[in-house]
């Protein structure tokens, strides 16, 4: 047999191992997965993946049951994980460098505390769009300076310093916030995956507009100073007992938004709770029949909803107008031809 032969057989069975012995990350929902549905077997070729994007710094890739065909492997990028699945029968020959990373680590052993610095990072490179960010541990402090959109960005509970954003920053995926401080510093902060805040973890909104797609996870802290907080997703959860300044949920058409039973939600200045005529937009708690409490302090702009379990502890009633009464709310006044529990 050919030598090249042996090469590509190796090199094969060498990456199955590496998938079997978990060193690379599962795939993702934005994983590309090769198709092979190109004229020729290179990974390099658009067409041979789906959605039609071949590999970059950063992308998540699967070879599954989708396709059979083999795979030249041209492509001298960094990917967070090559995973090869069970139901894939073909050969995937590397003729270029293939590199697994899947996350930059905050260091600090920079001269000084930007996040452009790449003495500040693991393998001094600076992280792009589409990288995993990870601030595991240490107290120096980070200026976060950098224009990218990460996949994901983590501050890790033995995290004690400060991360300070001097320009907004939006995240592809979750915002975990589980040690240490983020300051917002005024800036936009958009997560389109879930924002969980842990117990040793906290948030500082300043006066920024914070868009969460995913759920609002709150178990430590959260200075909402004058911000708003959109959730701008569908069928999210709030959890945690918080104090928004500004919370905003309006849908045009059907869902839902989840508030933890038992806790309370306090908006100082601004609520607004709003569906659509025809998608009523449904206020329910994570248990049934057990109190989610609301504290709404100022301007209300409660309509097009169907509230459930809902009890306001303001002095004040809250009115939803065209909005539907579920059962077992308090202290809330729903259209004329509505009874108020």
């Amino acid at each position: 047999m050919p030598q090249k032969y042996y090469i590509e057989k190796i090199l094969s069975a060498f990456i199955v191992c590496l998938f079997v012995l978990n060193l690379t990350l599962n795939a993702s929902a934005a994983t590309l997965v090769w198709s092979g549905e190109g004229t020729d077997d290179l990974a390099s070729n658009p067409v041979n993946w789906s959605g039609s994007v071949a590999p970059q710094r950063g992308s998540d890739v699967a070879f599954d049951s989708t396709s059979s065909r083999n795979c030249t492997w041209d492509l001298n990028v960094t990917v967070s994980s090559f995973n090869i699945n069970p139901g894939y029968t073909g050969a995937v020959s590397i003729d270029a460098g293939l590199t697994i990373d899947n996350g930059f680590t905050w260091t600090g052993e920079g001269s000084d505390d930007l996040a452009s610095n790449p003495a500040n990072w693991t393998g001094g490179t600076v992280p792009r769009d589409g990288d995993n960010i990870d601030f595991d541990e240490g107290m120096k402090d980070c200026l976060w300076d950098l224009g990218i959109s990460p996949a994901s960005l983590k501050m890790g509970d033995g995290f004690t310093g400060t991360v300070t954003l001097i320009t907004g920053l939006s995240i592809a995926g979750d915002l975990s916030i589980e040690g240490g401080f983020l300051n917002s510093n005024d800036n936009a902060l958009i997560v389109d995956g879930d924002l969980l805040i842990g117990l040793n973890g906290t948030l500082y909104a300043a006066s920024s507009i914070v868009q969460i797609k995913g759920d609002w996870i709150n178990r430590g802290a959260f200075a909402s100073g004058t911000s708003t907080v959109i959730l701008n997703g569908t069928n999210q959860s709030v959890y945690g007992d918080n104090t928004f300044y500004n919370l905003i949920k309006t849908s045009a058409s059907a869902d839902t938004i989840y508030f933890e039973a038992a806790r309370t939600q306090t908006i100082l200045n601004n609520l607004t709770l709003k569906g659509a005529a025809g998608n009523l937009l449904l206020l329910r708690g994570t248990e049934s029949e057990t109190f989610w409490f609301i504290d709404p302090g100022s301007t209300r702009n409660i309509s097009y909803t169907d509230i459930k379990d809902m009890k306001n502890i303001n002095q004040v009633g809250a009115v939803s107008d065209h909005s539907n009464n579920s059962g077992n709310n308090s202290n809330v006044y729903f259209d004329i031809d509505q009874c108020m529990n």
